[in-house]
């Protein structure tokens, strides 16, 4: 059976976690704390040299990366749904996946760390600079999800839910549930969207899904950690 190994603080592992919900293909969960230094040990290491999370042991075949393991796993159980046959139309799924690499995702982990990981793990005071750039690419980003890819569509360049909603909303929602930022005030579409993504999927599996990160949240608001406005 399946085995998957994440942790629902990190944006892929939740949207691996909501993909195997979903489509209820068999599996495991192995939780690995990232707070705990559990990715660093041995016993992973031995599963994943990168010490990241996600990871897959798919019966022996081990594969690292979010969007490597939904393609994979899409393509293995034919789950076109998600990830079409269409060339055209999977190739404007791809171009999200390669896309939010760098923009959404740097700039959502980048605000993250900077205002609750790294001051709770170091104690070191935060980085004002790299909170500012992450809050410019991260204003960027989500005007060019509004503008372009929701653009003509309900979903990511898509009239139906695929794997590049998945991935882009759980890095939506690390800052907008895990840091308190206001999205759905100045971005509606995308507010739109995060609660068309959660009807998709379920609710229920959605919000079990981030059910952690809004503890995070939690924390963030007791810590009256200073988060910058979009």
């Amino acid at each position: 059976m399946l085995k998957a190994y994440l942790d629902l603080m990190s944006q892929p592992s939740r949207a691996l976690y909501i993909f195997l919900k979903y489509t209820k293909i068999p599996h495991t969960i192995h939780p690995v704390a990232l707070r705990k230094g559990e990715h660093l040990q041995p016993e992973f290491t031995k599963i994943n040299p990168f010490k990241v999370v996600p990871v897959i042991d798919d019966d022996g075949f081990l594969l690292p990366e979010s969007v490597a393991i939904l393609q994979y796993l899409c393509n293995k159980h034919n789950i076109h749904s998600l990830y079409p046959k269409d060339l055209q139309q999977r190739a404007k799924i791809e171009a999200f996946t390669h896309w939010q690499h760098l923009n959404l995702r740097f700039a959502g982990g980048g605000l993250f760390q900077s205002l609750l990981i790294q001051p709770l793990a170091t104690g070191k005071p935060i980085d004002e600079a790299r909170v500012q750039l992450s809050k410019k690419v991260l204003k960027a980003s989500l005007g060019k999800i509004e503008q372009i890819y929701l653009k003509d569509t309900p979903f990511l360049n898509s009239d139906s839910l695929s794997i590049a909603d998945i991935l882009g909303v759980c890095e939506v929602m690390q800052v907008q549930m895990g840091l308190g930022m206001d999205v759905p005030t100045h971005y509606p579409k995308v507010a739109k969207w995060i609660e068309l993504v959660r009807e998709s999927v379920g609710a229920s599996i959605f919000d079990d899904a981030h059910s952690f990160i809004l503890k995070a949240g939690e924390k963030v608001r007791k810590m009256e950690v200073s988060v910058p406005k979009l």
